[in-house]
């Protein structure tokens, strides 16, 4: 029944799954890709909450509450995206309530993610946490070239990483200084070579 009521999408980067303030109409289900939640402060600044990638499905806290959506969801890599709109959802929750009771489920393992990662925000270093972040875009859309270098061409601004981070902005740059310093990484705009993997994978505290 679901197959048949969802549409897929490949999408690339700069596509809006939907907007901070549209009324959630679905639910999205990322099969491949990374897409980002950004919020609108209002200060007017905007800031980059969250990545979300494979098998996360966002939208439905919209529709659960039927409220409107409270952050804007960005493609950020090549992506494919399945989408279910609400009217289905809500005639499946009417013949079948246990598919509400997995939609709350989920949303209470996806608040707990949230607050195990700040809990790590607040246990790692910045250039763990920095690291960490880089790694992740590595996963999902680094490269390595004919010498056997890493590397990775980043969809956001470093301004963008530093509220991934918890950070300002300057203090990135620092970092970025310090980590160019040490050899580690090299930074050209957004292109970033790995140049010791091992390092950031230890210093990171990761296994990808």
């Amino acid at each position: 029944m679901v197959d048949a009521a969802k549409r897929t999408r490949a999408l690339e980067p700069g596509a809006i799954l939907y907007r901070q303030g549209d009324d959630a109409d679905g639910v999205y289900c990322i099969q491949s890709g990374l897409i980002g939640l950004r919020r609108v402060m209002p200060s007017g600044d905007s800031a980059l909450l969250r990545l979300c990638t494979n098998g996360v499905t966002v939208g439905y806290r919209g529709l659960l509450s039927k409220r409107p959506h409270r952050n804007t969801a960005e493609v950020l890599s090549p992506s494919v995206v399945c989408f279910i709109e609400r009217s289905y959802i809500r005639r499946l929750l009417e013949v079948n309530p246990h598919l509400g009771e997995r939609f709350l489920e989920h949303s209470f393992s996806d608040l707990d993610e949230t607050e195990t990662e700040h809990a790590k925000s607040m246990t790692l270093s910045l250039k763990a946490r920095f690291l960490h972040v880089l790694l992740i875009f590595y996963e999902r859309q680094g490269y390595r070239d004919a010498t056997d270098n890493h590397f990775v061409e980043l969809p956001i601004q470093r301004v963008e990483l530093a509220s991934l981070v918890g950070a300002r902005p300057e203090s990135i740059s620092r970092l970025v200084r310090n980590l160019e310093d040490e050899g580690i990484l090299q930074f050209d705009k957004r292109r970033v070579r790995f140049r010791d993997m091992d390092a950031v994978l230890r210093q990171a505290g990761a296994q990808f």
